[in-house]
């Protein structure tokens, strides 16, 4: 008589955690993908905060002397960035050491040459990012490269 009013054991069935399984799985392959993206647009972002400070840098020495010509590598310090060009931890590398940036007391900018600023990652995760800054006349133009081949896309 006594086991006929005896409580079920409490606990979980098989087909009940192979259910809860299956939807963290399913909630897993829908995430993943939205996740290394965001990591992406991160490690860009990263890679264009560094281009812009810069070109901010380097605007602002050439205003400050206008009318001289102005090499990026008077910018390097005042950007954050080691004499060589580098971030600290070395992640990125910006390029373009032979340009120069001439402002005329007028407002007038003058970039030699004219394709601007390349910044490169160097990290492993970054290796085949690229972000260029350049100034034609139509006025600043940042594009980004995020594959083996080169192909430059407005970012």
């Amino acid at each position: 008589m006594r086991k006929m009013f005896r409580k079920a054991e409490a606990g979980f069935t098989l087909i009940e955690m192979l259910i809860v399984v299956l939807i963290v799985g399913v909630l897993a392959a829908v995430a993943a993908p939205l996740y290394l993206g965001y990591t992406k647009d991160a490690k860009l972002a990263e890679g264009k905060a560094v281009t812009g400070s810069l070109w901010t840098s380097w605007q602002a020495a050439a205003q400050q002397n206008c009318g001289i010509d102005q090499p990026i590598t008077v910018a390097y310090t005042k950007a954050g960035l080691t004499p060589g060009g580098a971030t600290q931890p070395a992640r990125w590398t910006v390029g373009a050491a032979g340009d120069i940036l001439n402002i005329s007391c007028a407002g007038v900018y003058t970039l030699t040459p004219a394709t601007g600023i390349i910044t490169t990652g160097t990290a492993a995760d970054l290796s085949t990012s690229l972000i260029r800054l350049s100034y034609p006349a139509t006025g600043v133009k940042l594009e980004c490269s995020i594959d083996a081949v080169i192909n430059y896309q407005p970012c």
